[in-house]
């Protein structure tokens, strides 16, 4: 597998491949000015959504990778997404579009990288289809390559 350049952008010149390793680069929200947590209250299921709304969103909470014993701080909003919503029957499934069902999935996985191949089965859609939306010329909602 080829190894992508450290810098973003250089990347652009790099093709992934159904086996490049992508992930939500949360830099891409803070440099587009745009705020991740309106992001993720449109990914709450409609039963959360109700229960979480009037809370002040942006609260950051302690996340425990139990594989690997990594702590680490996410917004509130993502912990419910990956404890609560990603275990709903066809969370990902449900999503409107194959774009937000990527997304989905990296949420519910507490954003491990995953290549286009192993997002295939989670998003319901061809590999070389998966690709095909990450590897667009416009980065969008900060699906980026892992850039080692």
């Amino acid at each position: 597998m080829p190894t992508l350049p450290p810098v973003p952008a250089l990347a652009r010149f790099i093709k992934p491949t159904l086996d490049t390793p992508f992930h939500i680069d949360y830099r891409w929200w803070e440099e587009q000015g745009l705020d991740f947590n309106v992001q993720l209250l449109q990914h709450l299921s409609p039963e959360l959504r109700e229960v979480y709304s009037g809370q002040r969103i942006g609260e950051k909470i302690d996340l425990i990778d139990w594989d690997t014993g990594e702590v680490r701080q996410v917004e509130g909003l993502q912990y419910l997404i990956t404890t609560r919503c990603s275990k709903e029957p066809g969370y990902i499934l449900r999503a409107p579009t194959l774009l937000e069902a990527i997304f989905r999935a990296f949420l519910s996985n507490g954003n491990h990288p995953l290549s286009p191949r192993a997002l295939a089965p989670l998003v319901g859609h061809p590999p070389e289809q998966v690709l095909r939306v990450l590897s667009g010329a416009t980065v969008r909602k900060g699906l980026r390559p892992v850039m080692d």
